[in-house]
């Protein structure tokens, strides 16, 4: 399962998971500003930009497009 790693009101987080319902590829998703464990894995991982995606224990943060591109791997 892929799990989304997201902050409130971002255009690219909402995009990504719409393609993930509209493509059915189950996710879970971390809102890094409520969730303390999602933050400080990102903040130990050096990643500030959102959204961000962990799959099978790797995490990826990248452009959006490059994203869907790599759920549907």
């Amino acid at each position: 399962m892929v799990k989304i790693f997201t902050i409130p009101n971002c255009p690219m987080c909402e995009e990504l998971k719409n393609y993930m319902k509209n493509s059915h590829i189950d996710y879970t998703e971390a809102n890094v500003e409520e969730d303390f464990m999602a933050r400080a894995k990102m903040v130990s991982l050096d990643i500030e930009q959102m959204p961000a995606i962990e799959m099978n224990g790797k995490v990826y943060a990248q452009d959006v497009e490059s994203l869907k591109n790599i759920v549907t791997m």
